[in-house]
């Protein structure tokens, strides 16, 4: 069965594709898919460095070896890299605020943090998760007698039957987690509690 009040779409949002498609280097991707980088093999190069464990220090190091010098690649220090890796299409902006505890601290607690309805926002436009995106509620039945419900996912619960109440309009069921997790690269061994955001409509 489908909910009387039925959720609807609205035409003119935009897309990360959208997004994507209207840097200002589109036109240089035309030639070269990995503008701001001379190939595929040296994004490949910059992807893996950017996301390694290495220090900044040890990536200088690296790139300062003469066999990785004869390599034709777009940055030859760790500055040059992160300035290419700034200049490609950036997502959500980090924003921080500074914590003002009552009691004394071995460390200045801070607030890391993003706009939720953009994080929302981003999660429904990004093209992986459109495929799997639903925001139908129905209710399914075991057999034809209508007697017995079957839960598979959120939708399909009785507490997201029952939020629907507005003709047009669409719920989004936000999933909120958190745990404890050390950082150790270039943060001096601290401790953050990562608050994580994901949707129950994927």
């Amino acid at each position: 069965d489908s909910h009387p009040n039925m959720p609807s779409i609205y035409p003119g949002g935009t897309m990360f594709m959208d997004q994507f498609f209207d840097d200002q280097y589109t036109t240089l991707w035309q030639q070269n898919l990995y503008y701001l980088f001379a190939s595929g093999a040296d994004w490949q190069l910059a992807s893996w460095l950017l996301c390694s464990w290495l220090s900044m220090a040890a990536i200088d190091n690296f790139l300062s070896l003469q066999l990785v010098k004869q390599l034709p690649i777009s940055f030859q220090s760790t500055k040059e890299l992160c300035l290419h890796a700034e200049m490609l299409p950036s997502g959500l902006h980090q924003k921080l605020h500074d914590l003002l505890p009552q009691v004394l601290t071995k460390c200045k607690p801070i607030i890391y943090y993003q706009d939720p309805l953009k994080c929302l926002q981003s999660l429904l436009s990004h093209p992986f998760f459109t495929p799997h995106i639903s925001i139908t509620l129905q209710r399914v039945w075991s057999s034809s007698a209508g007697i017995f419900c079957i839960y598979q996912d959120w939708l399909l619960g009785n507490h997201a039957w029952d939020l629907q109440i507005l003709n047009g309009r669409t719920l989004l069921g936000v999933v909120l987690s958190s745990d404890k997790t050390n950082i150790s690269v270039m943060t001096g061994n601290r401790m953050a509690h990562p608050l994580l955001l994901s949707l129950a409509n994927i």
